[in-house]
């Protein structure tokens, strides 16, 4: 009868659990595609809006500097300068720099306001810090004709705009301390007979960019601002940041460090994931979206087993769900399995005894189902042969 037990446990087993296994299978599939889905794409639209959040600082700046360009007081201050009167020249340079001034306490955006004549020396020159607006004062004005971007700038035709790549800025050669990150807008600028009169500069503050990145870096990822070399102008690690202008960790690389992404994120054109064999890689293009200048690159670079967290508390879930339900599965199927077999078990044991001769031993099976007719049966024929031997002994 054990085989009877045993075979009735396992097509038990197999009507519950087959169906468990294949529509629970399928769920946990499914449900992880689906989680791992939606956790690539939390990733991806974190990198996206940083992307926005950049290019919303910068849109304006492109056309700020055609405005300055084009600015009444520039114009009339070169109209002075035209003309060889001393006295409208400073009326109208005092005027001009209070106007740069209104425009860079009103922006706050730009470290540095500027018009440089076709010499290199700076004319007007306005710096905004710490919230503070200050003109320059005629003294503190520098010549810049040896700097490479004042030479482009100044070669620039009409309507041309220059964009330099982020750096950081320099005063008399040397880094400014603390670091300030700079990217200069520079134009063209022409008087009414088309002469070239010099170039409007504006430098804005970058530092305002590295902080937003800094500020959506999550616990346990990686986020830098690369350039297309793979030099960093944002490292968590601020040793490592600028690598490519400071005098020391200039091999501090990302395409070093991860040889793999170096043509993968030399080739994109939009925000991508990568995934390698431990991590998923983000990253996201940064360009001044008027004129499609590139300046860098957002990379996030996170492990596996934090991106995919949900995936994995899921399967936790899923497990003990699983185990919870394979036990309560077996606990049935014993039962039932039991319950069927065990009043075979006991009618098999009566009827031998019947046939062995003993005619005394009730049969007596407490089921309602088929088993318990089938002994009402058999004790019936007990009682009747019982009968006939007592009729046979007389």
């Amino acid at each position: 009868m054990n085989s009877i037990k045993n075979k009735l446990l396992v097509v038990l087993l197999l009507v519950t659990l087959l169906p468990t296994l294949i529509i629970g299978g399928y769920t946990f599939l499914s449900t992880t595609d689906s989680l791992k889905e939606s956790s690539l794409s939390a990733q991806k639209n974190k990198m996206l809006l940083i992307q926005e959040q950049i290019h919303g600082y910068l849109d304006n700046v492109s056309s700020d500097v055609f405005y300055l360009r084009d600015f009444p007081a520039l114009h009339l201050y070169l109209s002075a300068l035209a003309s060889d009167n001393s006295h409208s020249e400073r009326l109208l340079l005092t005027n001009l720099r209070s106007s740069f001034a209104k425009f860079s306490a009103q922006k706050k955006i730009y470290g540095q306001v500027r018009f440089i004549d076709t010499s290199g020396k700076e004319i007007v020159r306005v710096n905004h810090k710490d919230d503070k607006t200050k003109i320059v004062s005629t003294t503190h004005l520098k010549f810049k004709k040896l700097r490479g971007y004042v030479q482009k700038a100044l070669a620039l035709k009409h309507g041309s705009l220059l964009i330099t790549p982020l750096e950081l800025n320099r005063e008399g050669g040397k880094i400014e301390v603390p670091y300030n990150p700079t990217i200069r807008f520079s134009t063209a600028v022409f008087d009414k007979k088309n002469k070239r009169q010099g170039i409007v500069v504006l430098n804005v503050k970058a530092q305002h960019i590295i902080e937003m990145i800094k500020s959506k870096s999550s616990n346990g990822e990686q986020l830098f601002f690369i350039n297309n070399k793979g030099d960093y102008y944002y490292h968590p690690d601020a040793l490592l940041a600028w690598s490519s202008e400071r005098e020391f960790n200039k091999t501090a690389n990302l395409f070093s460090e991860h040889g793999e992404l170096k043509n993968k994120l030399l080739h994109h054109g939009a925000v991508q994931n990568i995934e390698t064999d431990d991590n998923i890689v983000t990253f996201a293009p940064i360009d001044v979206s008027n004129e499609k200048f590139p300046l860098g690159t957002v990379v996030s670079i996170v492990p596996k087993n934090i991106i995919f967290q949900t995936v994995s508390n899921f399967l936790y879930v899923f497990l003990l769900v699983a185990l919870f339900a394979l036990i309560l599965t077996l606990a049935l199927a014993f039962f039932l399995s039991n319950s069927i077999s065990k009043p075979l078990v006991q009618l098999t044991e009566n009827v031998e005894k019947l046939s062995m001769g003993d005619l005394e031993t009730p049969i007596t099976i407490d089921s309602k189902d088929e088993i318990g007719t089938l002994a009402k049966a058999v004790e019936l024929l007990r009682k009747s042969m019982q009968i006939l031997m007592k009729r046979a002994s007389h």
